[in-house]
């Protein structure tokens, strides 16, 4: 089975758009990241359901002054998002580009 492998992109903090459509990323995989900037990063995509119980991941990173751009791999599947996909970057001028599908 094939997937077809997207991009999402925001700069400084927000909802991460697709780069051909600007939809909001939602209920996805994320299989890759590229992050620019210094600071903490703090990637979300969960949701709460019915009973309670949530679901989905968050993802968080730190670039350092040594390192201000970073690109992150994920495994085979990649890594589950439910709900919205909203970034909450270290500064303004902070771009996050996420490879996803």
């Amino acid at each position: 089975m094939s997937t077809t492998i997207r991009q999402g992109f925001v700069t400084g903090s927000g909802a991460v758009l697709d780069v051909t459509s600007s939809v909001a990323l939602a209920n996805t995989r994320i299989r890759s990241i590229n992050a620019s900037g210094v600071g903490t990063f703090l990637i979300t995509g969960t949701s709460t359901s019915p009973a309670g119980q949530i679901k989905g991941n968050n993802i968080k990173f730190v670039n350092t002054t040594a390192n201000d751009v970073n690109q992150i791999y994920l495994a085979d599947l990649g890594m589950r998002m439910d709900g919205a996909v909203k970034v909450s970057a270290p500064t303004s001028a902070s771009t996050v580009a996420i490879f996803y599908g």
